[in-house]
């Protein structure tokens, strides 16, 4: 399938003005525009978690970015959460040597464990479902400034 190339010097320039009107008018109602797709994601990421106690499912949250009102991020501080993203290999100790004041583990390698990629495939989800979202958001910002939307 051949790659198409769209010219957007129009739509940057739409963008470049009407980023400053929406900064000055109504940057709450762009702040809650921009926390809901974070509550997009959230809600995708939380479906698509593998569930084994439930615990990295009810971890995720989100956080708006302090002093930039266009980024929101979605995380959770759980340790192993890469690991059942990305895959991780399986290795059992089989003994302890040191050497100096260190001590070092002898590990046996069993297999590796196949990564279930839930956050990417929420993320591309959302990334689909996003421009509808901003659309709704715009006429409602378009409307609370008074212009004529259908």
């Amino acid at each position: 399938m051949a790659d198409i190339e769209f010219d957007t010097t129009e739509l940057d320039k739409w963008e470049r003005k009407l980023l400053p009107i929406i900064e000055q008018d109504v940057p709450k109602e762009f702040r809650k525009t921009v926390r809901q797709a974070g509550n997009l994601l959230r809600r995708k990421v939380r479906r698509n978690t593998p569930r084994v106690s439930g615990d990295l499912k009810k971890s995720y949250r989100v956080k708006m970015k302090r002093g930039n009102m266009y980024e929101v991020d979605v995380y959770t501080n759980k340790f192993y959460a890469k690991m059942v993203e990305e895959g991780h290999e399986l290795v059992r100790v089989i003994g302890r040597f040191k050497k100096g004041r260190r001590t070092y583990r002898i590990k046996k390698r069993l297999g590796f464990v196949p990564g279930k990629f839930y956050f990417r495939k929420a993320y591309e989800e959302t990334g689909k479902e996003l421009p509808k979202h901003l659309k709704e958001s715009i006429r409602r910002i378009a409307k609370e400034m008074g212009f004529d939307v259908w």
